[in-house]
C-alpha cells in the first residue's frame, strides 16, 4: 500500500489529470472534492474510449434505442468530458487498513480493478495497486524482503 496518495478535484481539466498522472508514473487518481472526501476515481481504463483519438463508440439507431437514452448520453459525455468530474468513476470500490489481504486480491480481481483506496473513516489513507501485488510476491522469489502491502493501524 502506498501511503503518499496523489489525488485530483473533480472540477479540474482532465489534461490535468493526466499530467499529474504522468508525471507521478500512477494509472489512477483518486479525486477528493474540496473537504478531501473521496468522490470519483479516474484511472487509464477511462481512456480508452475518447473521440480524440478515435475510439468512441459508435452505434447504429436499433443498439442505441435497446441501451437507452441514458446510458447513451453517459458515454457520449465520458468520450467528450473534459473535467475529471465527466469521466471518473463514481462511488469507487474502496477498503479499510483492516481488510485480509486475501479479500482485497478477491475484489480486484472479480471486479477486475487496478486500484483500491484505503480509507480510515471517510479519509483516503493510502491506496494499493496491482503492482504492490507484484512488489509483494517479488520477494518470497528473489529472496530480497518485499513491501509490506497491508498495514496495522
Amino acid at each position: 500500500m502506498s501511503r503518499q496518495v496523489v489525488s485530483i478535484r473533480p472540477e479540474a481539466p482532465i489534461t490535468d489529470a493526466i499530467k499529474v498522472m504522468l508525471a507521478h508514473h500512477i494509472s489512477g487518481l483518486p479525486v477528493v472534492d474540496s473537504a478531501d472526501n473521496l468522490v470519483g476515481i479516474i484511472c487509464e481504463s477511462d481512456f480508452l474510449r475518447r473521440s480524440e483519438i478515435g475510439t468512441e463508440h459508435e452505434r447504429n439507431r436499433l443498439l442505441s434505442l435497446l441501451l437507452g437514452a441514458e446510458r447513451v448520453a453517459s458515454e457520449f459525455v465520458k468520450e467528450r468530458g473534459r473535467k475529471v468530474e465527466q469521466v471518473m468513476t463514481r462511488q469507487p470500490v474502496t477498503t479499510n487498513e483492516q481488510a485480509p489481504l486475501d479479500e482485497v486480491a478477491d475484489v480486484m480481481e472479480r471486479r477486475h480493478l487496478n486500484h483500491i483506496p484505503v480509507m480510515r473513516a471517510d479519509r483516503i489513507v493510502g491506496i494499493i495497486t496491482r503492482s504492490d501485488f507484484l512488489s509483494a510476491v517479488a520477494g518470497p522469489l528473489t529472496g530480497e524482503l518485499a513491501p509490506q502491502i497491508r498495514t496495522v493501524a
